[in-house]
């Protein structure tokens, strides 16, 4: 991980641990509110690259009912180089958990899961951030699919990657 003084501009801005941290969150919520269990950490390795990806990103229908198995195998071409992704945002995605545990934002039990703690955040104006509030949008329904899809090792495999 490169030190956060010495990051371009750009990285700074789209990796930041508290964006970044966000998307994880909504993804973590939606997950527990599906199931009433805690979120697979192993999982939160998929998010960033998925979300983060535009091409990905754009795919998903956020007012779909579309299964995660289904709407892969309609987007194929999305699967390559995905390990790719994955290897290089797992920094970003673990300095964004480091973050969230820091503000009270997550708990990481010992069994390898993410709770969602309450805590107060600022509301965003959503007309005024239409492009953030996509990625919201998407993490939400990411995490209803992730709920849905089975076990941590078959979303892994749907992805055409190894936990």
């Amino acid at each position: 991980m490169i030190d956060w003084e010495n990051r371009p501009i750009e990285v700074a801005n789209l990796f930041n641990p508290a964006f970044c941290g966000e998307i994880i969150r909504i993804c973590v919520k939606s997950y527990a509110q599906e199931t009433n269990k805690p979120f697979p950490y192993l999982l939160s390795f998929l998010i960033l690259p998925i979300l983060l990806y535009e091409n990905t990103r754009m795919s998903i229908n956020a007012r779909s009912y579309t299964q995660l198995h289904v709407w892969i195998q309609d987007h194929p071409h999305l699967r390559i180089n995905f390990a790719e992704r994955v290897r290089e945002l797992t920094s970003i995605t673990q300095e964004s958990l480091s973050f969230l545990v820091q503000i009270g934002a997550l708990n990481l039990d010992n069994e390898g899961k993410l709770a969602i703690v309450k805590y107060r955040k600022k509301n965003i104006n959503s007309q005024q951030t239409s492009p953030i509030k996509d990625f919201y949008d998407k993490a939400d329904v990411l995490g209803k699919w992730f709920a849905r899809a089975g076990s941590i090792t078959t979303i892994y495999v749907m992805w055409g990657i190894q936990p």
